[in-house]
């Protein structure tokens, strides 16, 4: 995509919020934790820039969990062999179904940890909101067929235009995220409670106790 702005940062808030989300936190104590409300948390979902940078964390996250998982490996696969020979049968076969899976023939399971940048978030996001007014519009019509037919015409259109607009649309409210976070904070500074500071004399004794020994002198 030509012309378009530099992605903008996101909030310490909203950092704060993908390190519990990772963590399997749930939206209402990432919330509570972080300090906004529960539907904040939720909006945040729908920014294209949190969603891909949640999704490259979860990813990050589950990639360290692999290696930890291929080092035990070995160990693994002696376990299902010993198991596989079993004479009870349920052990057997609770062996046999892990090793099928393992080697892809009892069924593949796939990890979808949804787009991993802004720019596929934000066309995801436009699919979805295209297909749920075609739904409205054509309830009785609507199939995987029809499904296919309409995302293939609304791939011939202007693509590069669509993804410009919601891209900038997105970039828009995350800097307005930004302007609400510095405000917040600023607001949070003012709160602060004020110290009067007491002048210091050059050989580093307080002025104020300077006059008043000068006063007793007098």
């Amino acid at each position: 995509m030509q012309e378009r702005s530099e992605a903008p940062k996101l909030t310490p808030e909203q950092l704060n919020a993908i390190d519990l989300l990772i963590l399997g936190k749930t939206d209402r104590e990432v919330a509570e934790a972080v300090g906004v409300r529960r539907e904040t948390v939720t909006k945040w979902h729908k920014n294209p820039f949190f969603s891909a940078e949640l999704s490259i964390r979860r990813e990050e996250l589950w990639s360290d969990a692999k290696l930890r998982l291929k080092s035990l490996a070995h160990e693994a696969v002696n376990v299902l062999t010993r198991g596989l020979s079993s004479q009870d049968e349920k052990v057997a076969i609770t062996a046999a179904v892990h090793i099928l899976k393992t080697v892809g023939l009892y069924g593949e399971v796939k990890q979808d940890f949804g787009p991993a940048t802004p720019e596929e978030a934000v066309w995801k996001q436009a699919v979805e909101q295209k297909t749920h007014v075609y739904t409205a519009l054509r309830p009785d019509s609507f199939s995987d067929w029809s499904a296919k037919n309409h995302m293939e015409e609304l791939a011939k259109e202007d693509t590069a235009e669509i993804m410009r607009y919601w891209y900038e649309r997105a970039v828009d409210e995350q800097k307005k995220e930004l302007r609400e976070y510095r405000k917040k904070l600023k607001a949070q500074e003012t709160q602060l409670p004020q110290i009067e500071l007491i002048p210091v004399s050059e050989n580093g004794s307080e002025a104020s106790s300077q006059g008043q020994g000068k006063r007793g002198r007098a």
